[in-house]
């Protein structure tokens, strides 16, 4: 059965992919929109870090990942997921299902070897051929639909070896939601963590209706997360503007909307502040329950936002609650991109 005889008989793929695209959709118009996008970017990639890691059974945490003044986000040293290196890293949709080296390069094969040394490089390379060969027979079809597929055959034909669970997830991703902007990689496996659908070793058709919905799933986590870091911004406005003298309290909350914890030496120096300012304006937050104190003593202490960031499932899309979107816009940067 061809593909547009699948969705001309089967109401329920023709739903799967609309659900989809709708969610993608949505979620395209919240990254230039929402005011608290900045942030919820940081949220969004750490959070897609953290599920490509769950699948590869890597021990990684939310608090383990670095966040630079500019916004950017580096690698926990507790990561092992394999390939991680793609995550945000960008490619071409020609040279990914057309230039196997560079493909190799993109997923950072070369540098990650230990994990698959018994195999030749030249084997690896034909194997991918095999893999093109096979797309390539595929009848035309949307690109969510597509992708799906792209990973359906990376995973039956394995052409690394080790670590192709990943690889596949990465590669349909980039080739689905990664051209829409809104994925940096992990999408797809955000989804996949809270799958309704059995996805691992099934039939082509049924690991396609699984990825549609992961990929619906996966961004309604990023909307929910949205949603959630809104609301806060909303309510922290607002205190701050009862405030006659704020000070860089605002900075402070902007950063703390961004990072999982935030101690007085990360505030001290992306603001320029001595340590014993840096505790007071975190003091401060704290004493207005605009932060919540987590652990340690003194200059070693953290701090979190006092809003459960773990995702539960919502039939609700957006918010009714209006916020200024310039009041958190002014002096931030736009952060790492997203692939394209």
């Amino acid at each position: 059965m061809s593909v547009n005889d699948r969705f001309s008989s089967n109401h329920g793929w023709i739903t799967a992919y609309a659900n989809a695209q709708g969610a993608l959709e949505r979620m395209a118009e919240r990254r230039r929109l929402s005011p608290v996008r900045h942030p919820w970017r940081i949220r969004a990639l750490v959070a897609e870090r953290l599920a490509l890691a769950r699948i590869d059974g890597s021990a990684a945490r939310e608090v383990d990942y670095a966040i630079d003044g500019r916004g950017a986000v580096s690698p926990s040293p507790f990561d092992l997921t394999r390939w991680r290196s793609a995550v945000g890293a960008r490619i071409g949709l020609d040279a990914l299902t057309g230039d196997g080296t560079a493909l190799l390069d993109w997923l950072g094969y070369t540098s990650q070897r230990h994990f698959d040394q018994a195999r030749p490089t030249a084997d690896v390379l034909d194997a991918i051929d095999a893999w093109r060969q096979a797309i390539d027979s595929l009848s035309p079809s949307p690109s969510l639909l597509h992708s799906a597929r792209l990973a359906w055959h990376w995973h039956r034909i394995a052409p690394i070896g080790q670590g192709d669970l990943i690889a596949g997830l990465l590669i349909g991703d980039r080739w689905g939601p990664g051209r829409w902007g809104v994925s940096f990689g992990g999408l797809v496996a955000l989804g996949l963590n809270d799958a309704t659908l059995a996805w691992k070793g099934v039939t082509a058709e049924r690991f396609e209706l699984a990825w549609l919905d992961a990929i619906r799933a996966g961004a309604h986590v990023h909307l929910d997360l949205e949603m959630r870091l809104r609301r806060y911004a909303k309510r922290a406005a607002y205190q701050l503007a009862q405030r006659r003298r704020p000070g860089r309290l605002k900075d402070v909350l902007l950063m703390a909307m961004s990072y999982p914890r935030l101690t007085s030496g990360q505030v001290a120096k992306a603001l320029n502040l001595t340590s014993a300012g840096a505790i007071k304006l975190l003091t401060i937050a704290a004493g207005e329950g605009l932060l919540i104190e987590q652990s340690g003593q003194a200059s070693y202490r953290s701090y979190a936002l006092p809003v459960n960031m773990q995702h539960r499932p919502t039939t609700r899309d957006a918010l009714d609650d209006i916020l200024d979107a310039e009041f958190w816009a002014s002096g931030e940067n736009e952060g790492p991109s997203e692939p394209r």
